[in-house]
């Protein structure tokens, strides 16, 4: 996956600020040890890691799943200076690259991955939102389209 790092470098004239962002290799892997080895994960293979009590398990695009004996918010640390993972939920870390759909209201929002529903936070909705459309100004993705708010509200 890509690691997005944002610098602003300002012009020789000193008016205009120029934003650039710089990628990281493809090929960053994650260090991880299960079972008593130590597996290498691409970064651009996981689609979601699921807090599971004192185990994490990690969702990979090839359906396969991996528990790691490590917390959630050992994954989060590692994982905060990359852009495409966003925490939009306590339970879960997700890959933005693989967001299929996406849809807010008045108690958070839904993520869809591969046809697995997420949860957003109401308190985490704002920042996952912001996050979101920072990185599909990153990536060139057409922003104000993406974002949709749902009509209907349940109510009971």
């Amino acid at each position: 996956m890509n690691k997005l790092l944002y610098t602003t470098p300002v012009s020789l004239e000193g008016f205009t600020v120029v934003q650039s962002v710089i990628n990281e290799s493809a090929t960053s892997n994650l260090a991880m040890r299960v079972a008593g080895k130590r597996n290498m994960i691409q970064l651009g293979d996981i689609l979601y890691l699921k807090s599971a009590k004192n185990y994490t398990i990690f969702k990979l695009k090839d359906g396969r799943e991996i528990i790691s004996s490590k917390t959630l918010r050992i994954f989060e640390e590692e994982l905060l200076e990359i852009s495409n993972f966003v925490r939009p939920h306590r339970s879960y870390i997700i890959n933005l690259a693989f967001v299929d759909d996406l849809y807010f209201n008045c108690r958070g929002g839904e993520v869809l991955i591969h046809d697995q529903k997420i949860l957003i936070s109401r308190r985490k909705a704002a920042d996952f939102r912001r996050n979101y459309r920072r990185y599909l100004r990153t990536t060139g993705q057409h922003v104000s389209s993406t974002i949709k708010l749902k009509t209907t509200i349940r109510v009971s």
